[in-house]
């Protein structure tokens, strides 16, 4: 069983591109729980923090200072690349931010609708 997730990359030409990559989910990966539910491998984490971008936010220009995941906890976003692909994304969502090229920003985030979008990102290095 797999489990697809929205990726945001620069795309080696000065820009950023949407993707999507699939995790593959197993049963019976935990050691806490004789028969666990379906689960990825675990994946190393630097660190972890919490944002709340309110209602009618929108930046651009804007990079990943670190490759990390994305969890929409709450709200709705809609992220554009350089290339103006568009995307929306709900509560629940999970994006891999791989744009880390500080030189090439590309990517601008919108908050949609009147609620405040929460998100916990985990920084994997």
């Amino acid at each position: 069983m797999t489990m697809r997730i929205a990726t945001f990359s620069n795309d080696g030409k000065g820009g950023t591109r949407f993707g999507h990559d699939t995790v593959e989910l197993n049963a019976g990966l935990s050691d806490f729980l004789a028969t666990s539910p379906m689960m990825s491998s675990a994946q190393p984490c630097k660190r972890y923090f919490f944002t709340q971008l309110p209602s009618g936010f929108s930046s651009s220009k804007d990079f990943s200072a670190r490759r990390q995941i994305c969890v929409l906890l709450s709200g709705e976003v809609e992220l554009t690349s350089s290339a103006g692909e568009v995307e929306r994304f709900n509560a629940g969502a999970v994006i891999r931010l791989d744009d880390t090229d500080y030189e090439n920003p590309g990517r601008s985030i919108r908050v949609i609708g009147d609620q405040a979008a929460h998100i916990l990102s985990l920084q994997v290095e």
